[in-house]
């Protein structure tokens, strides 16, 4: 009984973050953030029909100015889902290696939204998270074995209600707050679950790390 009294006053006696002390920790690292790689697994839930797709995707993402990245993703896994996702300049291009077709997307009528969610987490200040979100600190958590702080974010904007309702962020409870895991919900009731493994901040990289890189012969659709 002595031990358990000593570890439930030892416990109560460490100090956890506050929701100030995860946003100034962001606040720090917003400040330094250039770049970064990752892989990831993303999780794409379907509400209508209770469905879950996994699939497997390497991210390298660079930030080329104030609030402004560009970005690439390959998704790796399924085989048959094969693709390359590249944006930059609020231009989203998607390339498919079967179909050796690119299809290419212009974002710039999504505004400022398209930038804030590419860069939640990564380069993306507390100041300017509690601008754009109402935040929350949603209790402890833990992701792949990881003490984690779980936030929660509502958007402010009504332009950003329309294609995200929620999400819920998990960051390391020390240190750097680079994200373990994000969850993002849509009005409809999908969500998508991103969760990151092997993250490297600020590695060296190619001048072309971000560029997308396909073979002669494939065909460019505007859509």
């Amino acid at each position: 009984m002595i031990v358990v009294f000593m570890l439930c006053v030892a416990r109560a006696g460490i100090s956890k973050d506050s929701l100030q002390d995860v946003l100034a920790r962001m606040d720090q690292a917003a400040a330094s953030f250039q770049s970064m790689t990752a892989k990831s697994t993303v999780v794409q839930h379907t509400d209508v029909i209770n469905e879950n797709d996994t699939e497997s995707t390497n991210v390298v993402m660079k930030k080329v100015g104030p609030n402004l990245v560009e970005g690439l993703l390959d998704f790796t896994e399924p085989a048959n889902a094969k693709r390359t996702v590249s944006f930059s300049s609020r231009q989203a291009k998607i390339y498919y290696p079967k179909l050796k077709t690119i299809e290419v997307y212009d974002l710039g009528t999504f505004g400022e939204q398209i930038d804030q969610f590419i860069m939640i987490g990564f380069g993306t200040s507390g100041a300017e998270l509690a601008r754009s979100y109402i935040v929350k600190l949603a209790g402890e958590d833990s992701v792949n074995g990881q003490a984690a702080v779980k936030l929660e974010l509502l958007p402010k904007s009504e332009d950003a209600k329309k294609y995200v309702t929620k999400i819920e962020l998990w960051v390391p409870d020390r240190g750097a707050p680079y994200p373990l895991q994000e969850k993002i919900f849509e009005p409809s009731g999908d969500y998508r679950l991103i969760t990151y493994s092997d993250t490297k901040i600020n590695p060296p990289l190619k001048a072309d790390a971000v560029k997308l890189k396909v073979p002669a012969g494939v065909k460019t659709q505007q859509k």
